[in-house]
């Protein structure tokens, strides 16, 4: 009796899950849709744009320190597109049922890998913007947290795989 009370909120949180993914996935299209002018608002707020690596002398230039901005957003923003997929099938194969299979590890296993991409273009951008700096921590800590978990997820289907056997 207890698995059925269980069921629903189970579903519950796969559901609400999936409606983030999809209220995320609208906001990096008005990120790609209006990311030049959100990143010019925030660029002139000074949000961004104080700190930079002073011994690269082409960063002495505001504008040339904004398109190292910018192309990190844009190249961010079309990374997360793989993301957001690869988050939705899992999530549609978790409401399936199917829990333990290797589908699954290859989806953590591409979000883990992507995540750490982004984390390497804005460890790079960082020198024309010290903040990104902190993002790329970010998305290096989400990255090895997904990774972890995906390596739990491959054992518990090796594990699963050999009490088969034995039974």
């Amino acid at each position: 009796m207890q698995r059925q009370s269980e069921k629903p909120t189970y579903n519950l949180w796969l559901n609400l899950t999936l409606l983030a993914c999809a209220v995320f996935c609208i906001c990096v299209l008005l990120g790609d849709l209006f990311g030049y002018s959100f990143c010019r608002y925030c660029w002139e707020d000074h949000a961004f744009s104080g700190n930079y690596v002073h011994i690269f002398s082409f960063l002495d230039n505001s504008e040339c320190r904004f398109s190292i901005f910018l192309t990190c957003f844009y190249l961010s923003t079309a990374i997360t597109y793989p993301i957001l997929y690869c988050v939705v099938r899992l999530l549609l194969n978790l409401k399936k049922n199917i829990v333990f299979d290797k589908k699954n590890t290859t989806y953590m296993n591409a979000i883990s890998l992507l995540c750490l991409l982004i984390a390497l273009i804005c460890f790079v951008s960082a020198s024309a913007c010290a903040t990104l700096a902190l993002i790329s921590l970010v998305g290096v800590f989400v990255g090895l947290i997904v990774q972890c978990v995906r390596l739990v997820m491959d054992k518990a289907i090796d594990m699963r795989a050999e009490l088969d056997l034995t039974v």
